[in-house]
């Protein structure tokens, strides 16, 4: 009988253990980014073909030449290149955009640009990241 009992006390203190153990994770989401400001009409307009176009062609087509790393930014190439890769240019929220990401401060390719190279790039992204 005494052993009975110290059977049934010891699965009552495995299962209250077994209980007290369990832990809930919540996950909790983070907030969207806010947009980027609104384009101030008097902020210079960043043609790709006279200020981005350039920058590629000086700095990067050594190893993102055709047939090289992708994405290809050869001059007649780049810009369909860029779009068609995902998430590299964002115009919804352009700190976002691998591109601008990569030229930036700490990014793996700002050895090969400077700060007002990729300052550019994140205007030429806000303003809609056209092919003109």
């Amino acid at each position: 009988m005494q052993s009975r009992t110290l059977k049934k006390l010891m699965t009552i203190f495995f299962v209250l253990f077994l209980f007290s153990s369990c832990t809930r994770d919540y996950i909790v989401p983070e907030p969207p980014s806010p947009p980027p400001p609104p384009i101030s009409p008097t902020e210079n307009k960043i043609s790709y073909s006279g200020e981005i176009q350039p920058v590629f062609t000086a700095k990067c087509t050594l190893c993102h030449g055709v047939g090289q790393t992708a994405p290809v930014l050869v001059s007649g190439k780049s810009y369909q290149s860029l779009m068609s890769m995902s998430g590299m240019v964002d115009t919804v929220v352009p700190g976002n955009s691998i591109l601008y990401k990569k030229m930036a401060v700490g990014g793996s390719m700002h050895q090969y640009c400077t700060t007002a190279n990729a300052d550019s790039t994140y205007k030429w992204i806000r303003q809609g990241a056209k092919n003109n």
